[in-house]
């Protein structure tokens, strides 16, 4: 209410607005929620999804990883495999001594980005109807994971920074360096993300937003990147984000490397493998194992027996790295097309309608990342996160499930009825892969149909999409987990295939165009 005395505006103190004013600002709060009321449906189906899977599995699910991430949360140590822009996030939570918090804000950010996706299409001229499907494989997928992971904060930073960037055609200065701070934070999170800087850069280069614009992107972006790398330096003495990039490039290149074809250098003819290559360990097994797979499982793997030790942190030295990075160059450069065959396999297997059975399934399709009975989950757990005599680093790893977990561990529980009930549920309720490569080239035809415009809008999230399906399997190798931190993006992009400015054409109206171009063999022209 107003100050009598000086005529302002401002709110007394203990003094309440009167209620005709108090009713216009709740309207106000909720007008957005009534005025979408379709969606709003929807999104209250996704919390109830998200809620029955808190109590059917609480706190929180876990995998190998996780118990690395917390590692890093309490030790404030870098971490030489992966960066630690999730275990900085999880320390903020750290003093609660419970696992459910972070469970709670990551099953709040999956309904985030649906919320983003739906807000930037019915911008972009998409009626209530077509939005929402676009946010349904975020919203509704089991497999969008209730578990200590980073993929779901990288996504939300991803989602984010591209749905600012294509909120409006030419993004303000500030919204620049919001976004460029994001993207950079994101590499942060994980690996996979380092090149995302360079690609949006791309985009919006494309979209000729302005010199200005792409230097204060760049330099937003660096900074985080920056400052990580400075944070590396102290406790390393070396300026990165990592010592595994090379490691990780090995295993990719070590499912068909041979070394009578290669004629490897010497200094890294070490890593040469004898065992014939159908034998080895799927690829992001063959960073971890010791051993061979059956019939050949006497024999030890080379990573193991550079130091004839099964300490993995041996594997992520600079040394190891720097022979692991050389031997996959030239494995690479000696057998391209053996190289080219293993990514596309493991790219077209993204796209398999049921989720296939793997190799030990590693790929993401086991019971690491579903959710199992509660004897399951139990046998799970590794050993090297309880207390061992003499074993520094896994008295120092139950000690971190403490600092977070508080006197349960965060240990993952299974509760009927809601198990049965999620486990019906995700036999069902996911993106299929086929699906997901509809979703792909719907987005790639909207692309192509602007191609006046350099493919306009959509183009900055279906190069981000397409990024994060093709680059693991590039680098390391497939995971359906990592297919995950793709659906936002390539969904955003088919959405914007159907978007409309005023007076633009249809979709269909704009391939006819393309396909008239491309039989004249036209150049393009600008709009």
């Amino acid at each position: 209410m107003s100050n009598a005395t000086t005529g302002s505006d401002r709110v007394i103190p203990d003094q309440q607005p009167p209620q005709e004013e108090r009713g216009p600002r709740l309207a106000r709060l909720t007008r957005p929620a009534v005025t979408h009321w379709q969606f709003t449906v929807v999104i209250a189906a996704a919390v109830v999804i998200r809620i029955i899977v808190i109590l059917g599995y609480p706190p929180i699910l876990w995998f190998n990883d996780s118990y690395n991430y917390i590692y890093d949360a309490v030790t404030h140590v870098p971490d030489v495999v992966r960066p630690n822009g999730y275990p900085l996030f999880i320390d903020l939570l750290l003093p609660l001594h419970t696992a459910y918090p972070l469970a709670i804000l990551q099953a709040a950010m999956g309904v985030v980005i649906g919320v983003l996706i739906y807000a930037l299409l019915r911008r972009r001229g998409l009626p209530w109807w077509g939005a929402t499907l676009a946010t349904l494989p975020v919203l509704f997928d089991s497999y969008q994971l209730h578990m200590i992971t980073a993929d779901t904060l990288f996504i939300l930073l991803g989602t984010v920074a591209i749905v600012i960037l294509c909120w409006n055609d030419r993004p303000s200065v500030p919204v620049m360096a919001v976004a460029g701070l994001l993207i950079g934070y994101a590499t942060l999170v994980r690996s996979v993300g380092q090149p995302l800087l360079v690609v949006v850069l791309v985009a919006m280069l494309v979209r000729r937003v302005g010199w200005r614009r792409l230097v204060t992107l760049f330099v937003a972006g660096v900074v985080p990147i920056a400052a990580y790398m400075i944070w590396f330096n102290s406790a390393y003495g070396r300026f990165g984000l990592t010592e595994s990039s090379g490691t990780f490039l090995y295993s990719r290149v070590s499912t068909f490397a041979e070394c009578d074809t290669i004629n490897p250098s010497a200094d890294v003819r070490a890593l040469c493998d004898p065992t014939p290559p159908y034998l080895r360990p799927v690829s992001g097994e063959y960073l971890w194992a010791d051993n061979e797979t059956w019939p050949d499982n006497k024999v030890t793997t080379p990573l193991f027996n550079l130091y004839h030790s099964a300490d993995n942190r041996l594997r992520f030295t600079p040394k190891v790295n720097g022979m692991a990075e050389k031997f996959a160059r030239e494995a690479i450069l000696a057998q391209p097309v053996s190289y080219l065959h293993v990514v596309v396999d493991d790219t077209l297997h993204t796209f398999g309608w049921n989720r296939q059975p793997d190799p030990n399934d590693y790929y993401g399709n086991g019971p690491v990342f579903q959710f199992v009975s509660g004897k399951e989950l139990n046998a799970l757990i590794p050993w090297w996160v309880n207390p061992v005599r003499g074993d520094a680093t896994a008295n120092k790893m139950y000690h971190a499930r403490q600092e977070f977990g508080g006197p349960g561990l965060g240990k993952t529980q299974a509760v009927q009825p809601w198990q049965h009930l999620l486990q019906v549920y995700q036999r069902y309720v996911y993106l299929r892969g086929t699906l997901l490569g509809l979703i792909v080239l719907i987005g790639a035809a909207g692309v192509l149909a602007r191609w006046r415009r350099w493919g306009g809008i959509g183009l900055l999230p279906w190069l981000v999409g397409a990024l994060m399906i093709v680059l693991p399997p590039m680098t390391a190798g497939f995971s359906y987990r990592y297919v995950l931190a793709a659906i936002p993006a390539t969904c955003l992009a088919a959405g914007l295939a159907f978007a409309r400015r005023r007076g633009d054409k249809s979709v269909g109206a704009r391939a006819a165009d393309l396909r008239r171009h491309l039989r004249r063999g036209g150049a393009v022209d600008q709009e």
